[in-house]
């Protein structure tokens, strides 16, 4: 059998499926010794036997059902954002950009699930394993108005998410859902919105981020900047960094972000601010960049 095996699957498949089927055995185990006390005189059983299954039963159970159902719970709402097709992420993808612009990176969180799954379960949980438990979850993509419904719903299951991105697809309604748990996420670091236009006064409730980009690729790209949505920037209290691409973004928009207490650093990527906006927007305390 072995022959045939390393013919078929090769010394990798093999190895794997003697894995697969050491940790099968191990799993049913109990529920094998069970059977045997109780079959072992056909269906005539004493009660230390049938207590002694039971027992092996329940063992069962406690080691390897209770671990799989508490694995999957743990990461219950992160399987729903996947199945409506959102992006979960356990790392923030802006660490670099932040070394660039010289501000300190997004603080790094300590996971605080640890209710691992044990060994012998793995080849039997490996798709779910696949995924961050909800608890882990730094990065949410959002890019329909289910997904947004569903973080609404469970905001609470996201104790370490640090980043979230809108893009093309969410609707005002999607919006609004996100605006009323935003401020719940103690650790939220940035917020991206890309080539989405935010209902007014949307960015006003970002009183608790530090990092806006504000995309406009797609459709949105070359489009003027909302006025009301630049006044709202301006007025955030603890942003430090704005990156804007795309958008017609202009000297005097660049201007009105001048006004602004808080923002130390701003990026402009594929906008019309000029090196005379540049100049009126930068600041001892505010770096421009530009290209």
């Amino acid at each position: 059998m072995i022959v045939v095996s390393l013919g078929w699957l090769g010394w990798y498949g093999t190895g794997n499926a003697f894995y697969f089927a050491a940790c099968l055995f191990v799993t049913v185990l109990p529920l094998l010794v069970a059977m045997v006390l109780l079959l072992r005189r056909g269906l005539k059983f004493s009660v230390r036997a049938l207590l002694a299954s039971t027992t092996l039963v329940a063992l069962f159970f406690m080691l390897s059902v209770l671990p799989m159902v508490r694995h999957r719970a743990a990461r219950k709402v992160g399987m729903q954002l996947l199945s409506a097709n959102a992006t979960i992420n356990e790392g923030v993808d802006w660490d670099d950009l932040y070394a660039q612009v010289k501000l300190d990176p997004s603080p790094k969180l300590t996971p605080t699930y640890t209710d691992a799954i044990p060994v012998w379960l793995t080849p039997f949980m490996a798709a779910v394993d696949a995924i961050p438990p909800d608890d882990d979850v730094r990065s949410i993509w959002l890019n329909n108005d289910r997904q947004c419904s569903i973080l609404a719903e469970n905001w609470e299951r996201f104790h370490s998410l640090q980043s979230v991105s809108i893009t093309r697809g969410v609707t005002n309604e999607g919006f609004s859902l996100v605006q009323d748990v935003i401020g719940h996420f103690r650790h939220l670091d940035s917020v991206c919105t890309n080539d989405v236009s935010p209902p007014q006064n949307w960015y006003a409730s970002l009183t608790n981020v530090r990092t806006l980009f504000v995309w406009g690729e797609g459709a949105s790209r070359g489009k003027p900047f909302d006025k009301n949505h630049l006044e709202n920037i301006a007025s955030l209290p603890n942003i430090e960094m704005l990156m804007v691409l795309g958008y017609a973004f202009d000297d005097n928009d660049a201007r009105k972000l001048a006004s602004s207490n808080s923002i130390k650093r701003v990026i402009f990527r594929s906008t019309l601010v000029t090196p005379v906006g540049e100049s009126d927007l930068a600041n001892d305390e505010r770096i421009v960049y530009r290209n």
